[in-house]
């Protein structure tokens, strides 16, 4: 039996990922392309916010801000329509609806727009849109058929705070790095950091909002959001920038145990050829953590106890405090709270 989704009502911060199937690697170059074109238009029509995305040969990681549910005005929502649909399929969808009103049947239309404004402000529906038409337009242009993803996508709520939202830009961003496509996280092109770094003002946008939104300031500059990711992809999860949102410094080692990240004698270094020691934050983000992909919840204790008391009775596990089982970091993962995904 699946386990619920951990999702909140109204806004809600989520580390989404989800795979290919069989075990294959089916996105090139140009599939990543179109893939993350697919993600935006999504989030344009769904009103989800994209802080920073991670594409991958045979996966996907996207942190998005879920807005509060509101109303959506007839205007805005035939921008969204556009949005998502392209040029064309918008207007064969207002010529449809034309005709039913020719034909008195207004009612058609109006439940119509009932449901795609249904389908606005929710992670399911979001996710739902863009791996739907990405399979329907790559079996079309492949003669496939079936679906080409492995079930259903994971999600981790993960804490509005400064600190969690940078630790988990970081793992996302270090995606390449695990898989040896890239030395540098700033080199990744298929990276919200490294599309930023690379010119995409998209990319820039939505990490400057993200250090914007979770530090309670005024819009950070897209030098100030590079500074933050760089730090994060280092294991130094910065202080908030301009003495917003969460000040606490990460600390910079834990203690090792079993299955706790690289033994003792491992020797890291971090951008300027310091020893990392085993166990830090930079040796957690660079390893595939369980933390960051199958937890329900990840946050401060006292974030995931209201999580944990806001799940049906069944799901409920009490927080640990701890991070994938490597000490405490400033953060937890709410352990036991799993979904089957």
């Amino acid at each position: 039996m699946r386990r619920p989704r951990v999702k909140l009502e109204g806004e809600g911060f989520y580390h989404v990922v989800s795979r290919i199937g069989g075990k294959r690697f089916l996105i090139d170059e140009a599939e990543k392309g179109i893939l993350l074109g697919m993600i935006r238009a999504a989030a344009a029509f769904s009103g989800v916010e994209l802080y920073t995305f991670a594409i991958m040969s045979n996966h996907f990681h996207l942190l998005v801000r879920i807005p509060r549910r509101r109303e959506v005005s007839e205007r805005e929502l035939l921008r969204r329509m556009e949005a998502l649909y392209g040029t064309a399929k918008f207007r064969a969808v207002l010529d449809k609806w034309e005709k039913w009103g020719k034909k008195g049947q207004e009612s058609r239309v109006e439940e119509e727009k009932a449901r795609l404004r249904a389908r606005m402000y929710d992670l399911s529906q979001f996710c739902k849109t863009f791996k739907e038409a990405y399979t329907q337009d790559y079996n079309r242009r492949h003669e496939n058929t079936g679906t080409i993803w492995e079930g259903r996508f994971k999600s981790i709520l993960v804490e509005g705070s400064f600190r969690a939202l940078a630790t988990v830009s970081g793992y996302v961003h270090l995606n390449p790095v695990r898989a040896a496509m890239a030395d540098d996280p700033k080199a990744a092109k298929w990276t919200g950091l490294g599309a930023g770094c690379g010119g995409d003002e998209r990319a820039r946008a939505g990490l400057r909002s993200m250090v914007s939104r979770a530090c309670h300031a005024a819009d950070a500059t897209w030098e100030e959001a590079l500074e933050a990711c760089e730090r994060a992809v280092e294991g130094r999860i910065p202080d908030a920038p301009r003495g917003g949102g969460d000040r606490a410094a990460a600390p910079e080692s834990v203690s090792q145990g079993p299955d706790r990240g690289p033994g003792p004698d491992a020797v890291e270094t971090d951008a300027r050829g310091r020893p990392v020691r085993a166990g830090s934050m930079r040796a957690l983000l660079r390893r595939r953590a369980a933390g960051f992909l199958h937890g329900g919840a990840l946050g401060g204790e006292r974030f995931l106890r209201r999580v944990s008391a806001r799940l049906p009775v069944r799901a409920r596990r009490k927080p640990e405090g701890f991070f994938d089982r490597c000490g405490f970091l400033g953060l937890g993962n709410a352990a036991g709270v799993r979904e089957a995904s």
